[in-house]
């Protein structure tokens, strides 16, 4: 090879070399917490971000992944110029001119590939993990950076103020990531003047049946206004853009009064009926009126089977008491059990024992734990589908068989994980301090709930006016323990 061309190469890989050192000190990173500035050293960070987004539409309705960035100190920020990027070789997104980020606020940017301009960038994040979100100055000295991580469906990545990340299953894209926050985002999501709203919404029933007594999740809208409301052409759905079910023409819905739509997925099973199914891992329900505007929509969490997702006082939240076409709180609860024909019904878990280690043997003569329930009612009561669970998120486990349960009447069930409805009741799990025992009636409303405190060997929990407390001398199947 010709000495001059020898130059020529060396003279190029020299450069390369050279190039690759002023870019990586273009993108100097400052130390601190996963590779950026922490929280409380810079006024900027990243706060928070989601890869795997098919739930959470941007103001412009559009559902793509985005990066939340924000100011932490007590003064606002011109973002003019600063950047965002996912890739460590070059910044991709400028904010533009003008973006003033308020002291202690958020601000999201929307990663849609392609787009850019205002609050887009053209890129978008691996659902896999593995990339590097870069937030830089002007000048593309790095602020602070994010390591992505594997993303589920519909959960973010919060960030915490010393770097590391923590899953969430309550995004709050533009606000702060707290449970005020959480509200704050949901309200934002509804029209404000719109005389109909979503109010409960339940996405994994395995009790709550519909009209011809299947299980089946639904959805319950509500009218806040003081007149009568025609829900001709309104429409429910779970995908942006589709108006999957429509209201009956001539459908009227009275002022404060609820609604009650099926997700069974069979439009022939009735008018209230939708053809569509929700989804326990995560669900965004949208109602739309005949012109095609939202009037709400609203981002249902991963949810355990049989609690739904209600609007309460303190903004929406997960319950076991849910109340379909009622009111969400106890005096709808009530009203529900009552128009199901369970009004009537008061048994209560009065006692229980965790730790029966030489007291009461059960009829193989083990020291078994046990559960009493009693009836507080007036008449005598079937158990008969009834269920007893010892975790408050499966309250299905434990289906009690056809015995009933006069007023005044206790009865005892043995939690030996034995599973026998025939002579003694044995339910198919035990005890442990820390769990949420569960008596659940055959419509899936939560009936009563005691939480299993810890107490010495061979003493039981009773229940008090004041609440539960230690009993020295357990008393299992009467009254008065």
């Amino acid at each position: 090879m010709p000495v001059s061309r020898k130059k020529y190469i060396i003279v190029l890989l020299c450069s390369a070399v050279l190039l690759a050192l002023v870019l990586a000190l273009s993108l100097s990173v400052s130390p601190g917490g996963n590779g950026g500035v922490s929280g409380a050293e810079l006024p900027l960070r990243i706060s928070e971000y989601m890869a795997n987004n098919t739930a959470y539409p941007n103001p412009d309705g559009v559902i793509c992944d985005w990066i939340e960035i924000e100011n932490a100190s007590s003064r606002d920020f011109d973002l003019s110029g600063y950047r965002l990027t996912d890739d460590l070789t070059k910044a991709k997104y400028s904010f533009p001119v003008g973006t003033v980020l308020p002291a202690g606020g958020q601000i999201t940017v929307w990663c849609v590939p392609g787009r850019s301009g205002g609050l887009y960038a053209p890129f978008s994040l691996k659902k896999q993990g593995g990339e590097t979100i870069l937030l830089m100055n002007s000048a593309n000295t790095v602020l602070d950076r994010v390591d992505t991580l594997r993303s589920r469906r519909n959960l973010s990545f919060v960030r915490l103020f010393d770097g590391s990340l923590t899953v969430s299953d309550s995004p709050s894209p533009g606000y702060p990531n707290d449970a005020q926050g959480r509200a704050a985002y949901m309200d934002s999501q509804s029209r404000a003047d719109s005389p109909l709203r979503l109010s409960e919404i339940m996405t994994g029933a395995k009790l709550y049946a519909d009209p011809n007594g299947t299980p089946c999740d639904w959805i319950e809208v509500e009218n806040v206004s003081g007149e009568a409301v025609d829900l001709t052409g309104v429409r429910l759905s779970d995908k942006e853009g589709e108006g999957r079910y429509a209201f009956p023409d001539g459908a009227v819905l009275a002022p404060g009064e609820f609604i009650v739509v099926w997700c069974s997925g069979e439009a022939a099973a009735g008018a209230d009926h939708a053809p569509f199914r929700l989804t326990r891992a995560g669900e965004t329900v949208i109602l739309i009126d005949g012109k095609g505007a939202v009037l709400d929509r609203i981002a249902v969490p991963l949810m355990d089977h049989d609690a739904s997702y209600a609007r309460l006082e303190g903004g929406w939240a997960v319950t076991a008491r849910a109340t379909p076409g009622f009111s969400n709180d106890e005096a709808g609860c009530a009203a529900w059990i009552a128009a199901m024909g369970w009004g009537g019904a008061d048994i209560r878990i009065t006692e229980m024992a965790s730790a029966n280690v030489s007291g009461q043997r059960d009829d193989d003569g083990d020291f078994s734990d046990w559960i009493e329930l009693y009836n507080a009612g007036n008449g005598t009561v079937s158990l008969e589908g009834w269920y007893l669970s010892d975790k408050a998120e499966k309250p299905s486990r434990w289906r009690l068989p056809a015995v009933s349960l006069a007023p005044g009447e206790t009865m005892l069930v043995w939690a030996s994980g034995k599973d026998r409805t025939t002579g003694q009741l044995h339910a198919n799990f035990s005890l442990a301090a820390g769990e949420t025992v569960t008596l659940t009636m055959p419509i899936g409303a939560l009936a009563d709930q005691a939480e299993v405190i810890f107490t010495k060997e061979d003493r039981s929990q009773i229940r008090t006016a004041e609440g539960w407390t230690e009993a020295a001398v357990p008393t299992p199947g009467r009254q008065g323990g």
